[in-house]
């Protein structure tokens, strides 16, 4: 408990005593609906008590706390006082600064409508727009960004944040500009931050650390989320028979790391050249390629600098969103049973993940549904081609529950009553 004045004391210890009736419950013992209105709950209560933490460091940080107490910065001091990571306390405190400043983002995590790290991409984007961007327009630009944290997970918060701007700019040329920027300035201090290390660990294995740029990093996930997806053609259902270690129970970093094994082995050593090694799909517009100035889309829902995409064009052939022509049938009727793999990589540009309302599963783990069963005169059309993750496309054969499709394209689940 804290030392100082019964103010601060008394308040702190109700809330260590209201955690310590919750505690008592037994979460097995709630309803399903229980459980989730517990999760909601506790998420918002930790997002308040973050707050509260961020702002006794922002006025640590004021007031000089840690220089009177023999500390480097404010960081130093309050890593030392939670046994916390240095690094992470001062990324903390300097959040805590700059969320002095958006004080709707301020409130909005205090009441517990967002986390802190939807927070934290709120106000970098704040840092981020044209200096020529006013006041007003600021304040239109982070209310534009707290209505997506409600309902985006931070991963797509952060890349629609790229693109906040659009609030206040009309032009979207300027907008796409804006974004390619960012992008670009990401990809050149990624580039900074590359490393490799690898340690003989004398024991018949070698570690390694790896940090690359966003791009590299999805082309590796890429390979390995394919070599090691959950229920491949491949596989079959002979995997239990044959002993296949790959079950229900499978340590999926295990596997990564056999398939990663696997990879190096087959690697093109004797002619070597910048290829791209897999096919990621870039949605680049024909004026882009020419010059004009706006982001490339990949497949995985990230992007990359319109240089980036014209580099990349030089070395490797880039398969293009628009698809279809003579040489590629589509639209395949009845005629065949199976999505082809032109057609799965025309779905995969709208849908980066399983089609199921919240989840994040890759696409690259995903398998094609028709949205009228084949055995009921389902067609194998682009439009009829639905990406559902293993669990979800069990689920959406299974007759204890119902399922509907969302505005945006996505399917939520319900249970049968």
């Amino acid at each position: 408990m804290l030392s100082g004045s019964t103010t601060i004391t008394s308040p702190v210890g109700e809330l260590h005593a209201c955690l310590d009736r919750l505690v008592s419950v037994d979460p097995a013992s709630l309803t399903d609906e229980e459980q989730a209105e517990l999760v909601r709950e506790l998420a918002g209560a930790e997002a308040r008590v973050a707050a509260l933490k961020l702002k006794v460091l922002a006025a640590a940080e004021k007031s000089q706390t840690a220089r009177r107490a023999g500390a480097a910065t404010t960081g130093q001091w309050a890593a030392k006082l939670s046994c916390d990571d240095g690094a992470e306390a001062q990324r903390q405190v300097a959040l805590a600064g700059r969320l002095e400043r958006r004080t709707a983002t301020q409130q909005a995590l205090a009441t517990g409508q967002i986390s802190t790290a939807k927070a934290d991409i709120i106000v970098r984007a704040d840092t981020q727009l044209p200096s020529t961007v006013t006041t007003d327009q600021r304040a239109t630009v982070e209310a534009a960004l707290l209505d997506k944290a409600r309902i985006m997970s931070p991963s797509t918060l952060r890349r629609a944040a790229r693109r906040a701007i659009e609030a206040v700019e009309p032009d979207p040329d300027v907008v796409d500009a804006h974004e390619e920027r960012l992008v670009r300035d990401e990809e050149d201090a990624a580039r900074g931050k590359s490393r490799l290390t690898l340690h003989d660990n004398a024991d018949g294995t070698v570690t390694g650390h790896f940090i690359v740029p966003t791009l590299q990093g999805h082309l590796l996930r890429k390979i390995l989320d394919t070599m090691t997806a959950p229920r491949r053609a491949r596989l079959g259902a002979s995997r239990a028979q044959a002993g296949d270690p790959q079950g229900p129970d499978t340590d999926w970093h295990h596997a990564r790391g056999v398939a990663f094994c696997e990879l190096l082995e087959h690697l093109p050593t004797d002619h070597l050249h910048p290829r791209t090694a897999a096919t990621v799909v870039v949605t680049v517009d024909e004026e882009v390629l020419r010059g004009r100035i706006a982001a490339a889309g990949l497949d995985t829902g990230d992007k990359i600098s319109a240089g980036a995409a014209r580099r990349l064009a030089c070395g490797a052939g880039i398969m293009p969103a628009v698809l279809g022509g003579r040489s590629e049938v589509l639209d395949l009727g009845r005629s065949k049973r199976l999505f082809s793999d032109q057609q799965r990589v025309a779905i995969g540009i709208n849908h980066r993940t399983c089609a199921a309302d919240g989840c994040e599963r890759p696409f690259a783990w995903c398998e094609l549904h028709h949205r009228q069963p084949w055995g009921r005169l389902g067609r194998t059309d682009l439009a009829e081609g639905i990406p559902l993750c293993s669990f979800h496309h069990r689920r959406i054969h299974d007759a204890g529950f119902l399922h509907r499709r969302l505005p945006d394209g996505s399917i939520r689940f319900s249970r049968r009553t």
